[in-house]
């Protein structure tokens, strides 16, 4: 028995009892979630891969102003 792709096709309209997997269904549905995991993946990478600036490279000058009365 060969593997049924058409079984990925998660964008159904209606009810399962009513409808038929399809190839390009199935395609598309496979696409979109690789996509998904894509932009997660690269968000995830991009957020624990933050470089923090260091003294030398990016400093912000404070200047202290002391009143007293």
């Amino acid at each position: 028995m060969p593997f049924d792709f058409r079984r990925f096709d998660i964008y159904r309209k209606v009810p399962k009892d009513l409808t038929q997997p399809t190839y390009t269904g199935a395609i598309i549905s496979i696409c979109c979630c690789l996509f998904i995991l894509f932009l997660f993946l690269s968000e995830l990478t991009g957020f624990i891969t933050t470089e923090v600036p260091t003294v030398g490279e990016e400093s912000v000058q404070v200047s202290w102003q002391w009143v007293t009365q």
